[in-house]
């Protein structure tokens, strides 16, 4: 049954009243001659059909089964239903209207996890998710709503050999609607040490989606009070096991199916003390049927050997089911290391229990360190204004820059840098600085590393439905369809900057100074600077206010 499905209240069509509509009801005679007539008027009308107006296959509905064999199906998933192909000549979708499309499977199921409705993409020729499928009682069939829909519909399972996509999420935030509908893992960061090896915090809700959910308890430097915390905790071996019971405790008391464990910048003194408390959380789990994940940092390239510090890979690997390693921020080194690193870290692990972290989070880099920014935080960086004339007055030049992607000056400007796979720019402060930015291009380069090392999966650190983070989104959507990345990256016109002005004329501006010849009219003008990190566009502004011209009053005649 396909039928279009309401944003604001659509149902279809309009119910009709019968032609009984005081509520009296007719007499039996009467009932059996309106039958018998309405019954001949539709043998009629079937018959006449038949013969006359039926076409052999025809079909009314919006989609109708479809025979495009040239469609491979996508590797790692498994398909449910036969092909469908949207009806041209079906009815068009009312504007504001979604379309609530359901289909048949081929083997009935009660068991939702994994199962999506596919559109085809033929122009990256891949599948792409485009809808959960929500299951009927009998599991025989599964209903979508799509707002676009697309021209072959299908549905697929993502079988438990493909890649995980785990998702993490702040408490009280909501997925991305991406993630949601891709995600088969949700880290909730829900939970912190305490130094006597309680936990501080509640668990989340169940986020809406299909995926496993598993909290976190996190320790970190950027978490104040943690790291000693766990100092603490694993200082001996009474402590690890009192924290062990605790944790224990909380996962039976929540019902909780797993629990995952990010205790990063540890000391390297504390390897072997961490890995036997992971040993023993671990079998304690694993006894209760519960699972255990671990996010870890990367271990660091020496100059002869990979550092793993604190972390014994090939040891916590034999405990944990699942270890994602945590966002790499310097980009300067990422795509250099990151190769030997995940070499080493293959070499100890399964490459299947090894998770790829990305990040939509921007990174600077100064003599103070690295640090996160939103991308709309880079971007306001990166488009502030400032202005280069001594006199602004109307009828005359003045230079409007952006100060910190001004290349006259000696800085890079928004450019995409082909050693880091990012778009990046420098500015000027306190010795100068550096940022990346992450969006779905850099995020594709970065998945590449999960095919080519054949990881288990991707994470992603921030899965909440953020407008001013890296829409990386866009990357990890095909990825997961097709288990190849997109490779490609910004337009440099696109990376340009960009001027506008509410009157007058703007002479350059490519470079970042633009040169604003003012109208004679005094007043006030905006003028607008837009850059773009090759997926979104980010507006500054200034407002000026011209005063008139000063002019030479003539000289008295003597």
């Amino acid at each position: 049954m396909i039928r279009p499905g309401p944003r604001r209240g659509y149902a279809g069509g309009a119910v009709q009243r019968s032609a009984f509509s005081d509520g009296r009801r007719p007499s039996p005679v009467r009932f059996v001659v309106l039958a018998v007539i309405a019954i001949a008027v539709i043998a009629v009308g079937v018959l006449i059909w038949f013969f006359f107006g039926r076409s052999p296959g025809e079909c009314t509905d919006a989609y109708c089964e479809a025979t495009a064999s040239e469609i491979d199906i996508p590797a790692d998933f498994d398909l449910h239903s036969r092909l469908f192909e949207r009806n041209p000549n079906a009815e068009p979708l009312p504007d504001g209207f979604d379309l609530q499309i359901t289909i048949p499977l081929e083997v009935p199921t009660m068991d939702g996890r994994g199962l999506s409705f596919y559109g085809y993409n033929a122009e990256s020729q891949i599948w792409e998710p485009v809808a959960s499928a929500a299951l009927d009682e009998t599991g025989e069939r599964a209903t979508g709503i799509f707002a676009d829909p697309p021209r072959f519909l299908a549905v697929f399972r993502r079988l438990n050999e493909g890649r995980q996509v785990v998702a993490y999420l702040a408490p009280g935030e909501t997925l991305h609607p991406t993630a949601a509908l891709l995600a088969t893992v949700v880290h909730t960061l829900d939970f912190t040490p305490a130094p006597d090896g309680s936990l501080r915090g509640q668990p989340s809700a169940r986020p809406p989606t299909t995926a496993l959910h598993y909290p976190v308890i996190s320790a970190s430097a950027e978490i104040d009070g943690t790291v000693p915390s766990v100092d603490n905790i694993l200082s001996t071996g009474a402590d690890r096991t009192n924290h062990v019971q605790q944790i224990l405790q909380r996962v039976a008391a929540h019902r909780l199916s797993g629990i995952d464990i990010a205790y990063l910048d540890l000391r390297a003194d504390h390897r072997t003390s961490f890995t036997l408390f992971i040993s023993e959380l671990a079998e304690g789990l694993h006894s209760q049927g519960k699972t255990l994940t671990l996010t870890l940092p990367a271990p660091l390239k020496a100059i002869d050997r990979i550092d793993e510090g604190a972390y014994d890979w090939a040891a916590l690997g034999e405990s944990a089911d699942l270890i994602k390693i945590a966002p790499v921020r310097d980009q300067s080194t990422y795509r250099l290391h990151m190769p030997e690193v995940l070499d080493h870290i293959t070499s100890l692990v399964d490459p299947g229990k090894v998770i790829l972290t990305i990040t939509p989070y921007a990174s600077e880099k100064s003599g103070d360190g690295i640090r996160p920014l939103t991308l709309a935080e880079a971007m306001t960086i990166a488009s502030k204004l400032g202005i280069r004339s001594e006199s602004l007055v109307a009828g005359s030049d003045v230079q409007i820059v952006g100060v910190n992607i001004d290349r006259d000056e000696g800085l890079s400007g928004l450019r995409w840098q082909a050693e880091t796979a990012t778009v990046a720019f420098t500015y000027k402060l306190n010795g100068g600085r550096t940022v990346w930015l992450e969006n779905s291009f850099s995020a594709g380069f970065k998945l590449e590393f999960v095919s080519v090392f054949n990881l288990g999966g991707l994470a992603v650190e921030d899965s909440s439905d953020n407008d001013f983070l890296g829409n990386i989104w866009i990357a990890v959507e095909p990825f997961v369809a097709s288990g190849q990345p997109v490779l490609l990256q910004p337009s440099h016109s696109h990376l340009l900057p960009q001027w506008e002005v509410t009157a007058g004329s703007l002479v350059g501006g490519d470079r970042g100074l633009v040169t604003w010849q003012t109208p004679l009219e005094a007043g006030s003008y905006t003028v607008t600077l837009t850059l773009s990190d090759g997926v979104e566009r980010f507006e500054s502004r200034i407002v000026l206010a011209l005063p008139p011209a000063e002019t030479e009053e003539p000289e008295e005649a003597p």
